[in-house]
This record gives structure tokens, sequence and C-alpha cells, in this order.
């Protein structure tokens, strides 16, 4: 029987101080816990008592501080452009919240505080989750505001405060929006808000945001025009949708998707509702320049903010030239609408819209022309074309030839211009074509650049690489090009948006020796008081082109500006050369279809750019940038420079010039078939080699064939010919150009003289009695002597082999002693140097005396 296990147990004693302890943790916690509330609540004391305290009172929500416009001039200073008025007149009504539709005030709600209707006015959760993004970044760049926060920091918190990155303002804009959340209801606190909050364009509230963009009461506004204006609070300008309705589109798609998600809209209806067609109509304005002026206020309005620039009386000198804007204008209407001197107006080949852009020395906006009338809602004149995205064309070439000169190409670096084909990333073909679906041969990069060749350019693209390209692109101040998605050969033909402003100020780079600055619209800024916000002297350039920037952008003007390198494709006099000769480098583009036109081109003293289309994109009848942008641009620069002195473009140091084959870029010699060109280099990228020589050969006849061992001596000549590099060739016999012959002329017709093989002895149906017979002749090449029995023998015995011509001289000794009498045939035959076989025989008679 095992034995008894016996249990332990744990004395009485240790259970008893376990439990001791125990009660003694209870209490423990039950103090800190005490201690934490009396914290949290002192701590809330003195968060209240230190940044609160003064706070203004809920009720004063309802109140409103008055307002000083804002005037913008032009950069006269008198000329007044524009008064904003403010908002509060006639930018600004209050409607019933049960008049903004329900689409609306979901959309708001869904995209600007998804927790409105449950948080207390402030988001926690969002709180903590904006602390650790900023405390990560090191500055403020989530302040996770709830609709009741942004309504009490417009309304009750001083204007100097409101844009203060601070925490004191977020902790005191969380007490009122706390406070104001117990006062108010939340349809109390929506409605307030969507009757303040600003749209853009002196637009504040849903009803003046309505009217502006829709040209109706937001009662009225569909589920797309709601959802639409919904998104752009957040940020008015970026998303405007007059000067980028792409971004307000993509905007509206944020909003839709974040509807859908807090379960307002199922996906269906949201996709039903992002395309919903949307119409904009802007009302009218006589203002002066409002395309200009509307860009300025954007730039405003970013720099300072919409309160500062609506209710702190701003006086804003600009850098509009009326004269020059006025007189723009009107060049852009007579050549679209009008007709100049006879011509037939644009607008009858189906061009209905245009946009044109003035850049001082100073890179100043001297006009800006953002459509041929603002007010025409037919052509959509509201939309400022001059920085709406269209296809540049041909028009981006320069920035990438750019990027080749950087890379160690030169203006006589030589690309052929032959059906090429360019295999891609997903297996298919790019096979590029010319705008005159032809083919041009060997061209150097000047040729290639000034005639706009697009298979060169391809080539060029796919030498600098695609990212390295963007890279150039945006140095130089592109601001589009952003969707890798879309990046391929193509872009080297303008198949990607930029905006006209910007790839204006990209050729003023090339014009300023590479140096890139944004395009000035402002020159002066004062406050009510006068004092001076903004002085425009801080212009900050950066060198876009590398560390020979300034030689590169010379290299670039000098190609753009070469009229006789044009002169190939466009002919001469074309709308690109300017009278009395003056210098100006200009490039034309045409999207496919005929969608758009462009002309960008710099003398010295300004640079302009000219775009001509639809605003709907719809195609021009055989418009390009030659015949369309490239009259206007012509006609704007002739006003410009009328009367002003002919300046040449500086030249900088580090430029050098050698002479050059003009058809392979090389170092020129007397080979140079196509003649020789001065080119212009980079100091120490010159070529030192020549790789093309002359060739002087025997030939005959017509001098096609090389002169034979055979030939006439009457009849051969020296003859000198120009000696391409081996894949030239082919290129210039198709071309016409001769190269030295290959082949060897024929024998002279029926070789009646025998001037290849000839027997002279023994003569013809001679008696030979002896028996060593001397056969001697003419043999114009290795020869064998042979003879044979009879007339015609079945065989030939071999009499002598020579391995050297005899001209008239002895070919052999033929024993015949032994023979028997008869006939005897002798055959001579001959192989000449140059490969021709030829043959003659001789019949003899051998008697016995």
């Amino acid at each position: 029987m095992a034995p008894r296990r016996t249990q332990r147990r744990w004395p009485q004693s240790a259970i008893d101080h376990a439990w001791r302890w125990f009660l003694l943790a209870l209490k423990l916690g039950a103090v800190l816990a005490l201690l934490a509330a009396i914290a949290a609540m002192a701590g809330g004391a003195w968060l209240y008592r230190t940044y609160a305290s003064d706070l203004p009172e809920p009720s004063e929500i309802s109140l409103r501080r008055p307002a000083e416009t804002t005037k913008i001039y032009a950069r006269d200073g008198t000329t007044l452009l524009y008064e904003l008025v403010d908002p509060q007149g006639e930018r600004r009504t209050v409607v019933p919240f049960a008049d903004i539709p329900l689409t609306l005030r979901r959309a708001t709600v869904a995209v600007e505080d998804a927790s409105f209707y449950q948080n207390p006015g402030v988001d926690f959760k969002a709180i903590v989750r904006a602390f650790v993004q900023n405390q990560r970044s090191d500055s403020i760049v989530s302040g996770a505001s709830t609709i009741t926060q942004q309504l009490v920091r417009n309304i009750l918190l001083p204007p100097e405060e409101r844009t203060q990155l601070t925490m004191e303002r977020k902790i005191r804009e969380a007490f009122l929006a706390f406070r104001v959340s117990r006062e108010y209801s939340k349809d109390q606190v929506l409605g307030r808000y969507l009757n303040e909050v600003y749209y853009g364009h002196q637009a504040y509230g849903v009803e003046a945001a309505a009217q502006m963009y829709f040209g109706k009461p937001v009662a009225q506004l569909n589920d797309a025009e709601s959802t639409m204006l919904a998104g752009l609070p957040q940020s008015p300008t970026t998303y405007d949708p007059f000067n980028n309705y792409q971004a307000a589109k993509a905007r509206q798609r944020v909003v839709l998707d974040q509807m859908v998600r807090t379960g307002a809209l199922s996906a269906e209806a949201a996709k039903g509702i992002y395309n919903t067609p949307l119409k904009l109509v802007a009302p009218r304005s006589d203002i002066l320049a409002p395309h200009f002026v509307f860009y300025v206020r954007q730039l405003l309005e970013e720099r300072y903010g919409p309160d500062a620039l609506y209710r702190g009386g701003l006086k804003v000198v600009t850098s509009l030239d009326v004269g020059m804007q006025n007189k723009a204008q009107q060049i852009v209407a007579d050549r679209v609408v009008n007709g100049v001197d006879g011509e037939r107006p644009l607008r009858s080949r189906n061009a209905t819209n245009a946009g044109a852009i003035m850049l001082s020395a100073d890179n100043e906006i001297l006009a800006m022309v953002g459509s041929v009338d603002y007010n025409d809602e037919a052509i959509n004149g509201q939309v400022n074309v001059t920085l709406a995205l269209r296809q540049p064309g041909s028009a981006l070439k320069p920035i990438i030839y750019a990027a080749a000169l950087q890379r160690g190409w030169t203006p006589a670096t030589v690309l052929w211009d032959e059906p090429t084909e360019f295999k891609l990333g997903d297996g298919a073909v790019y096979a590029p074509v010319n705008y005159d679906n032809s083919f041009h041969g060997p061209q150097r990069v000047r040729m290639a650049l000034a005639n706009s060749l697009n298979i060169p350019a391809v080539q060029t693209l796919d030498f600098v690489g695609i990212n390295a390209f963007v890279q150039q692109a945006h140095d130089l101040g592109i601001t589009t090009l952003n969707d890798p998605s879309r990046f391929g050969l193509a872009m080297a033909l303008g198949s990607n948006e930029v905006r006209l402003l910007d790839l204006t100020n990209v050729y003023s780079t090339f014009r300023d020796a590479g140096k890139m600055r944004q395009p000035v619209a402002i020159l002066r800024v004062t406050d009510s008081r006068g004092a001076v916000l903004d002085s425009g002297a801080s212009r900050p350039t950066r060198q876009a082109l590398g560390a020979q920037g300034e030689q590169v952008a010379y290299l670039i003007t000098d190609m753009l500006s070469d009229n006789q390198a044009r002169w190939f494709m466009f002919g001469r006099g074309n709308v690109m050369e300017l009278p009395e000769g003056r210098p100006a480098a200009v490039k034309t583009g045409t999207s496919n279809d005929w969608r758009d036109a462009w002309a960008i081109g710099y003398t010295p003293e300004v640079t302009v750019g000219v775009w001509v289309g639809n605003s709907d994109s719809t195609p021009m009848q055989e418009i390009a940038g030659v015949n369309g942008a490239g009259v206007i641009w012509r006609d704007l620069m002739n006003s410009y420079n009328d009367g002003r002195p002919i300046r040449a473009f500086e030249r900088p140091k580090g430029i050098v010039d050698a002479q050059v084959c003009a058809d392979t870029g090389a170092l020129a010699s007397q080979g140079c078939a196509g003649g020789t060109v001065e080119e212009r280099f980079i100091a120490g990228t010159e070529p030192s080699q020549q790789d093309s020589q002359t060739q002087t050969v025997r030939v005959a006849g017509d001098g096609s064939c090389l002169a034979a061992s055979y030939t006439p001596p009457d009849q051969v000549r020296m003859k000198q010919f120009p000696l391409y590099p081996e894949r030239y060739r082919e290129w210039a016999r198709q071309r016409g150009i001769p190269q030295p012959p290959t082949a060897y002329c024929p024998p002279p017709a029926g070789d009646a003289a025998g001037s290849l093989a000839s027997i002279a002895l023994p003569s013809a149906s001679a008696v030979v009695t002896t028996s060593q017979v001397f056969v001697s002749g003419t043999a114009r090449g290795p020869f064998t002597l042979d003879v044979g029995k009879g007339d015609s023998p079945s065989g030939f015995s071999r009499i002598n082999a020579g391995a050297s011509p005899i001209g008239g001289g002895v070919l052999g000794v033929w024993d015949a002693g032994g023979l028997a009498p008869g006939s005897y045939t002798l055959r001579l035959r001959v192989r000449t140097p140059e490969g021709v076989d030829a043959e003659t025989r001789r019949t003899v008679v051998v008697a016995r005396p």
C-alpha cells in the first residue's frame, strides 16, 4: 500500500502577511488615482489660467471685425487694377441651414471633421496623432482642427493670432471650441461654419461660393457641385477650379472617397457623382487684366492668408505694364478673332482661344493674357490658359538637348534621322516619325534642334534618360511632369502637360545664363499703416544647368537663334525671324491632332510665350506652332522691340569656335563633301580628329569605275573623291554624293585589238617546220599557254604558265619536234588582276621538211 501524500499548507502567518500587502496596494492605488485626478484638474486649471483665461465669450461668435480693402496696382504704382472688396459685403450672403444641400453638409463633415457629430468640439484622437506627427517632423505639420475649432479661430481669435503655428494657439482654440460646442448645437456650429468658411475668389460662405463658381443659389446645387465645393476650403488657391481644374477634380475625388469611407455614400453613387459634368460660370468682370489680377491674388493669399488679403488694407504694386498688357490683349484678339491685314483670323480654322506671357529681363511679368476674352463663356474665357495644363509638343526639346550638353554632347554631335524603333518596357515598340514624314540622314544637334526633328529628339531623350530629363525640367522651373506612370520616350515630343507660364520661365532661364528664378508678379506690398511687407528685393536664383550652366545656356540660345540653320525645314523669312536681323532664340511646338500650338522665344530684353488652341481641346484645322502661335509671338516681339536698339546675346567665357564637317561634325578636312561650317563648343569639347578624307583613284569611262590593266591608256584619268566613315557611305550614295568606285571598268567591247590576251607569233595558219617554236604575244595578267592536236582539240598540253603580265613578249617555247604533221591549236588563257578572264587561240600547221 502506497504511502499517503501529505498536503502542503502555507503557514497562516505568510497568508496574513500577503493579505496585508494586498490591502496596502489597493489603498496606494486609490491614493495614486486620486493624486492623478487632482494633478489632471490642477493641470487643466493651470492651462486654462495660463492660456484661456482671457478668451472671448462664445456668445461673441456672431460679431465680426471691420475690414479694410486691398488695392492692386500696375507697375507704375498709380493705375488701379482691382480693389478687393470686403467679403462681408459683396461676397458674403448668409443662408439658413435648411437651404444648404444635405450632400454639401455631409461632404464637408466627411472631409473636414469626420467625428464632428460625436466629438465635444475637439478631436482628442486627432490631436494625439497630430502631436506625434509634429514631434517626428520637429515642426507643426498637422493641426487636427475640427470644424468647431476652425470656426472659433476665424471668428473669435484676433487676426494676429489666427495664423500662428504655435501650441499656445492650439490650446486656446481647443478651450474655445469646447465651450462653443457646449453652448451651440452641432447644426448651429456647422451652419455658421458653412456661412463663414472661405472658398476662394473672395467667396466667403457657401452661398457666395455657389454664385461664384456655378452662378446659382446654394440651394440649387447638385451633388457634383456640392462635393466640388466641399473640397475647396482646405486650400482654395491650390484647388481653384478656374486655374487648376484637374486639381479641383482630384480633390473632389478625395471628398467622395471620404464620404464612402464614413458611410455617407455608396461607392456606386460616388462614382456617378464624380462623372457628372460640371459647368463653371464665373461672373463677368470689367477689371483691368483680370487673369493677372486673380493670379496675383492667389499669390497674396498663399503668402499672407485670406484674412490679411481681404481685411488688411494692403497696397500691392505689381509688375504689369498696362500699355503692354493692352497691346498684347489686342494682338491676341486680332489674330484669333478679327484677322490682320486681310489675313483670315485663326478662328476660321477652329482656333478659338489663345494665351500669352511676357517676361522682362528681370523676369517680371509685363503682360499675362489668360484668354482671348475673359467674359466669353463659350470659350471658357475665365480660365487662365497660361496656368492651364496643355501638351507642349516640340517646345520641350531645348530641355532635352540641354541635359545632353551637360553629358558630353556638343552642337556638332551627329544624330541619325532615320527609321528607328525603340523597345519599351512592356514589349511594345515606339517608332516616332517627323513632322514632314521624311527622314534626313545624319544631322548635327544644331540642325536637329533648330529644325525640330523628332527622331533625333527621341534618341537624345533615350541617351539622357527619362528620370534625368524630368529632373532637369523641374530644375528649370517646370512644376508638372509629376506622374511616373506617364513617363516614356514620347515625352520628347511633348506628350505630357505643362503650363505656359512655367515653360516661358524655362526659356527665360536659358536667356539668363541658366540662372533659374521664379516669375515676378509682385514688386511691393505695404500694409494699411504703410509698413513695407515685401519690397521685392529678395529674388533668389540658382544655376539649373550644372557646373558649366552659363556655357550650356549660351549654346542652347545660339542654336535656337540660328536663322540659317532653321531654313532647312522652315525656309527663309519664316515667322521666327525678326526684322532688321534682331537676334531671337525661339522654338515652336505642336501637339498631336493639332490641339495645341506653341511659340516661345526671347531676345536679351524680353521672353514671350504664346499658346493657341481650344479650351476644350478640340482639334484645330492644321494650325501648328509656326502658323498659329508663331504669328502672335512675332507680333508681340515686334511691338515690344519697336524703337529699341538691337542687342546680341552676350557670349560667356569658355566658348570656342572650330571648323567642322557639316555632315559628320568632325574636325574639318578636305574630305568634307557637304562643306564645312563654324561651330561653337564649350572649351575642351571641340573635335580634335578628322573622320573624312579624300581618295584619289584611277578611273575610266564616266568615272564610276576603276581603270583596269586592260583599259586603254588614253581612257585612264585620276579623280578625287570624298571618303566618308563607313556608316555614311550608303547614305552618301543615296544622296547622290559620288563615292570612290569599287568595281573595275569592263574590257573594251569585243576586245578587237586583243588587249587582254593575244598571240602575235606564229601567225595564223603558219607552217611550222622547226622543232622549237617561240610563241610571242600579250597577256594582261597571269596566263597559261597550251597546245592541242587538231582545229578543235579534245585536250591540251601545257607549254608555259606565267604569274606576271607580258606585253608584246615571248609567252613560251613550244617543243614541236617529234610531233606528227597536221593542224595544232595554240591556246592562251589570261586572268587579269581585276579578275577578268580572257582567252585566244591560234591554229598552225606542223610539217616536216
